[in-house]
């Protein structure tokens, strides 16, 4: 059985042994293995609360929609809507829904200093259309002249464009290569278009310093969907290479350096899945990976970027299943969960009950370590000790209350 060094009894009701890990870095990414699990998202809200209050992190990026992400945002800062509304609306992949995402969401608004920020793809990465749209809205101001661009990829991406990526990849396999490449260029020129032009729009929009960033970034989460579901034909057909490209995950490292610039010199705090912080390539099947978000930003920062990986031994998790009833094309049901396998930080901590991990002081063992961590129901390879800086292990897990019974 794979050992590990520096594990600590740890109580999810005391966050400040995390806090201290974590130390001086400026972005924190917390994970979970899977989402809509009741007691990850109960160990987040304390953790959050902690790092707000008395480490001094004021921006929130959660793996959800960019473009969906400004109306969470507007009502954090006491903008109009219940809070149920706000996170069916405001979250994608139908992340908002729980108890403890409502408990998040009333304590940021409640306390006013925390900037919220969507990470991920528009439209649960199912459609363009919402972050064209916005980009719309900003080229009626600057250059109304050229939203023929605009329309152009709406239309070319109107054949697959749907609620979620439950039902886009189907729609998108249906269409015909020729169809397929002109959403593609028409979505690739409308970001060149507004990178070329960037000078001459801020100037025009000098009112506010960072509306064409943002802009930007909004046309290349559109072309960015584009190419995320080309990279899934890809892979489903088996005619990708065992390296790929993740568009989904390179887009969200680029709205964490886009809010770096956004929120100069403040703490951010991220929370997504532990497959996408983690700080080396994700495997999802066979000798196929992945450059994770967490790659790209530990690249880039360095000890400024801490992963805190969140796993559990036994309960239940959650599962997706295509429904076309459902608002999003499919329902979350809960499944229970196998037991560890074996070689996995789970089975390497299965007696250890709740405890807090400092994997830092695992690394350079050439190898010897966990060497694969729970992903839902199955089980990723991943060098762990490498993989994340920190892990907290909990005895079980359940699915939160919204979630249906199997």
């Amino acid at each position: 059985m794979p050992a590990l060094d520096a594990v600590t009894p740890f109580s999810p009701d005391d966050v400040t042994p995390i806090a201290d890990l974590i130390g001086d870095a400026r972005v924190v990414a917390i994970g979970e293995n899977n989402h809509h699990i009741r007691e990850f998202g109960e160990l987040r809200n304390r953790l959050l609360r902690h790092l707000v209050t008395e480490c001094g992190f004021t921006v929130l990026g959660f793996e959800s929609g960019f473009t969906e992400g400004f109306l969470v945002d507007e009502w954090l800062r006491g903008g109009p809507g219940e809070v149920a509304d706000v996170a069916r609306d405001g979250f994608t992949f139908n992340l908002g829904g729980s108890p403890e995402m409502h408990e998040m969401l009333t304590w940021l608004r409640e306390n006013g200093e925390v900037r919220y920020a969507g990470l991920d793809l528009p439209s649960s990465a199912g459609s363009p259309a919402p972050a064209l749209l916005a980009v719309r809205r900003y080229l009626e101001e600057v250059d109304p002249d050229v939203l023929p661009l605009v329309e152009a990829g709406l239309t070319a991406s109107e054949p697959y464009a749907s609620v979620s990526s439950a039902i886009a990849p189907g729609l998108y396999a249906a269409m015909a290569a020729p169809a397929r490449d002109a959403a593609t260029a028409a979505l690739t020129v409308l970001a060149a278009h507004l990178r070329s032009l960037g000078p001459v729009y801020r100037q025009r929009h000098a009112g506010d310093p960072h509306a064409h960033a943002v802009a930007e970034h909004q046309a290349e989460g559109a072309l960015r969907v584009d190419t995320y579901l080309r990279e899934l034909a890809a892979m489903m057909s088996g005619a990708a290479p065992e390296l790929v490209s993740s568009s989904r995950d390179t887009y969200m490292a680029s709205t964490v350096q886009l809010l770096r610039r956004l929120h100069e010199s403040e703490k951010i705090i991220l929370m997504v899945h532990n497959g996408h912080l983690q700080r080396m390539p994700f495997a999802p099947k066979g000798a196929m990976r992945f450059p994770s978000a967490g790659t790209h930003l530990a690249a880039e920062l360095g000890d400024d970027y801490f992963t805190l990986g969140v796993t559990a031994g036994a309960g239940t998790t959650t599962g997706l299943t295509p429904d076309d009833g459902e608002r999003l094309g499919f329902r979350v049901h809960e499944n229970e969960l196998p037991p560890p396998a074996e070689g996995s930080v789970e089975a390497a901590l299965a007696e250890s009950g709740s405890c807090l991990v400092d994997l830092r002081a695992n690394r350079g063992k050439g190898g010897s370590g966990p060497s694969s961590i729970r992903h839902a129901h199955l089980f990723t390879p991943v060098d762990v000790g490498e993989a994340f800086d920190a892990l907290v292990h909990l005895p079980r897990m359940s699915a939160s209350a919204n979630v249906a019974s199997a």
